[in-house]
């Protein structure tokens, strides 16, 4: 049953990362790690040529994700993490949990966008909403 959930998962993802970069021009990259680190799934806006490899994708991955689960220590004084942005020269990029499943979060949103987007209000007016619609599917 396990290996179902990841299956049906994956496609959910596959289908959640889609929807997450059309739904802005300015969203370049949206991808699904899993809570060791390593990208399960991942989607990139028509056109864009990736700044990274393989590899180097693979190791952003799995930082972002070790970020973002030590935030977790802080969590009883300052609230769960909603999301992250660091800006680059080159482009940004945001890390956000996707709702927990049994308490704890398995898997993590990592996004790239633009340079000279604006991600706060890209991120709570179209990527939370995507998340939140799919919240039940993600949970099931």
């Amino acid at each position: 049953m396990q290996n179902i959930r990841y299956t049906l998962s994956g496609n959910l993802f596959s289908d959640l990362c889609k929807q997450v970069v059309e739904s802005d021009k300015l969203i370049h990259f949206a991808g699904i790690a899993n809570q060791m680190g390593k990208l399960v799934t991942s989607f990139y806006q028509q056109g864009i040529i990736p700044l990274m490899n393989e590899e180097e994708i693979s190791q952003y991955a799995l930082r972002a994700v070790v970020r973002a689960t030590t935030h977790e220590d802080f969590e009883k004084n300052l609230g769960k993490l909603r999301y992250s942005v660091v800006n680059y020269e080159r482009l940004v990029r945001a890390t956000i949990p996707i709702p927990p499943i049994n308490g704890k979060n398995t898997f993590f949103l990592l996004m790239t966008l633009d340079v000279g987007s604006e991600p706060k209000t890209i991120i709570e007016r179209k990527v939370l909403p995507i998340i939140e619609q799919n919240k039940e599917l993600l949970n099931s």
